[in-house]
């Protein structure tokens, strides 16, 4: 359900020999492009265990530099500079979601959700075959938190879904636009925060630990997230089993932006948005 813009205090440095070929990141702003699949259930299904009603997997295709925009405003394609990394150059970049659960009543929030994680991990492809993202679900989750060709690289950062996103309930972390059904090709927006856990360190997790999104009244939030979501059937679960299937639309409004922190100071506020298809202004 998503695709993320990420704010770094510092200039990233090259990763460590550990990763294999991996990027070396540019000073300033960077948009991630990424393309995904994921599960949703509905009604009282759950997509694993008793709680989770939602998780996916993605494969990022592109980093390139770009530009910071104004805070909380749509980040249009035009943003978007060189690219410096593309998917198979020495590696990839794959990522988890996991363990989002139903949330709470929101005027404002059609479909909420509250709790979740999300890893990111580097694939070193002179070592691991490359993945790309399954066309059925079938064999492609192998526990919890880990999913066969997304989760067996190097792991980059550990993250939890935060509150703040929704402005009518605290508790939740994720804001929906469409609730998804099997009586429609549904398709909607969805937002997020998310901070590094640095209990479980990775190799981007002190660089992301920016804590550069402000919350009315909730503290910062190292990353934020807004994506597409469409019906994909060849996801579904068994039928009838009210877990469907879901794409995140690969494309310019799918990015991960990385502020550059000089830039932000002078701001007093900066926005990540992961898909930026959608503008959200609080209130």
């Amino acid at each position: 359900m998503k695709k993320i813009l990420l704010a770094l205090a510092t200039a990233f440095t090259t990763l460590s020999a550990s990763a294999g070929p991996a990027p070396t990141l540019p000073a300033g702003p960077l948009y991630l492009q990424f393309v995904g699949q994921e599960q949703i259930a509905v009604g009282n299904a759950h997509t694993y265990g008793t709680k989770e009603i939602n998780w996916g997997v993605f494969v990022v295709s592109t980093l390139a530099t770009g530009k910071v925009g104004t805070p909380n405003d749509l980040i249009n394609e035009d943003t978007l500079q060189k690219a410096f990394f593309t998917n198979m150059s020495g590696g990839q970049i794959t990522g988890m979601f996991y363990g989002i659960e139903k949330g709470g009543a929101s005027a404002s929030n059609p479909f909420p959700a509250t709790g979740g994680f999300l890893d990111l991990y580097w694939r070193d492809t002179s070592k691991l075959a490359a993945t790309a993202v399954d066309s059925t679900s079938s064999g492609v989750r192998c526990g919890v938190d880990c999913a066969k060709g997304y989760t067996d690289g190097t792991l980059l950062a550990h993250l939890y879904f935060d509150t703040g996103i929704d402005d009518g309930n605290d508790l939740n972390t994720v804001l929906g636009t469409t609730v998804p059904s099997s009586n429609n090709n549904f398709k909607g927006f969805a937002s997020s925060y998310l901070s590094v856990d640095m209990s479980r360190t990775g190799l981007w997790s002190d660089k992301l630990n920016g804590n550069w999104f402000a919350t009315d009244g909730l503290g910062n939030r190292d990353m934020r997230i807004d994506n597409v979501y469409s019906k994909n059937a060849n996801w579904n679960g068994a039928a009838g089993s009210n877990i469907l299937g879901a794409q995140m639309t690969a494309g310019a409004g799918q990015a991960y932006l990385l502020p550059e922190p000089g830039v932000l100071s002078l701001m007093g506020l900066s926005m990540l948005g992961m898909g930026a298809v959608l503008r959200r202004r609080r209130g």
